[in-house]
């Protein structure tokens, strides 16, 4: 009777012990866990690399940089130097800017005598819709350099019109606004004289127009 109950006690022992959850299988699934983490979801370092190409360079945001309406820049020395300014920027619309400043007929009239702006009108017409007339500074010619000079001046090469062409004055006896003031302006690189240099910005009519070298649309040139 003793034998038969120590056995009984031995084999319920031993019936428990293999029930027990095997020593590493806690720890097994724990570290599976880590493990397929990363699949499920991005790195930090992943989502950061994503971030830039979803937004725009900084190249990108200057050439969306909207185009000045000219017609906002005063008629007077510091308007016409704003307006070049513009012109001077990086990544400046030079064409745009440039279309604005395309004369009407009543633009070369207020300026010259009649013959004279309809010769004008008809020959540089053709050269603005050829896209000819683009004002432009080569890139590093940030600075700008502007001279003016008076209807006055121009006929008599005093003044500011010693800057100017002699092209002006040969043809100063055809301008017929008593109040005009011609402006010559030049692109130039930080601490240099020589550039891009451009002639015949006029305020008329309540705006800029740009109408370089009159004399080439004359029978005088």
């Amino acid at each position: 009777m003793k034998t038969t109950t120590a056995l009984l006690l031995v084999a319920s022992l031993v019936a428990c012990k293999s029930n027990d959850p095997a020593p590493n299988a806690t720890s097994a699934s724990a570290s599976a866990l880590p493990s397929a983490l990363p699949s499920a979801l991005p790195s930090a370092s992943a989502s950061a690399s994503a971030l830039p190409s979803a937004l725009p360079s900084p190249s990108a945001s200057a050439a969306l940089l909207a185009t000045p309406n000219v017609k906002t820049f005063p008629g007077t020395e510091a308007g016409a130097k704003l307006l070049v300014a513009e012109l001077a920027k990086p990544n400046a619309d030079s064409g745009g800017i440039s279309k604005q400043l395309r004369p009407t007929l009543a633009d070369y009239k207020a300026i010259f005598d009649v013959p004279t702006a309809t010769k004008i009108d008809t020959v540089y017409g053709r050269e603005w819709d050829k896209g000819t007339f683009v004002i432009l500074a080569r890139p590093g010619q940030t600075e700008v350099k502007l001279s003016s000079a008076t209807l006055a001046e121009l006929k008599t090469g005093t003044g500011g019109a010693k800057d100017f062409p002699g092209g002006y004055k040969k043809m100063s006896n055809h301008f017929t606004g008593a109040a005009l003031t011609v402006y010559r302006f030049r692109f130039v690189e930080p601490g240099q004289e020589q550039g891009n240099t451009y002639d015949g910005l006029v305020h008329v009519n309540g705006h800029w127009v740009f109408i370089p070298k009159p004399w080439r649309g004359t029978d005088d040139h």
